[in-house]
């Protein structure tokens, strides 16, 4: 995964569209959607922790999320994690 925007193809830099191999060069893609949708849950359930009053955990799983599939909004959601995490304590 890269830095921060949409993911790319680690074997060619081509912007990733949600197909199993790669549109330019035919890499095969499907690790890189696994880290992607275990990021996605990750971060579900960093949502439904905050929603639930668990902020520890809300920190923990948006942190394991970022560094599985870092994203713009995942950066905010692992920050107001640690925010209200933080300021319980």
């Amino acid at each position: 995964m890269n830095g921060g925007g949409s993911p790319k193809c680690p074997a060619c830099q081509a912007r990733f569209r949600g197909t199993a191999d790669c549109s330019r060069c035919g890499a095969d893609l499907r690790p890189l959607m696994a880290l992607a949708v275990r990021a996605w849950r990750r971060r579900c359930a960093a949502r439904q922790a905050l929603l639930d009053g668990h902020f520890a955990a809300a920190a923990g799983l948006a942190a394991q999320a970022q560094a599985t599939c870092p994203t713009p909004l995942g950066r905010q959601l692992h920050l107001l994690a640690r925010f209200v995490h933080s300021a319980q304590l």
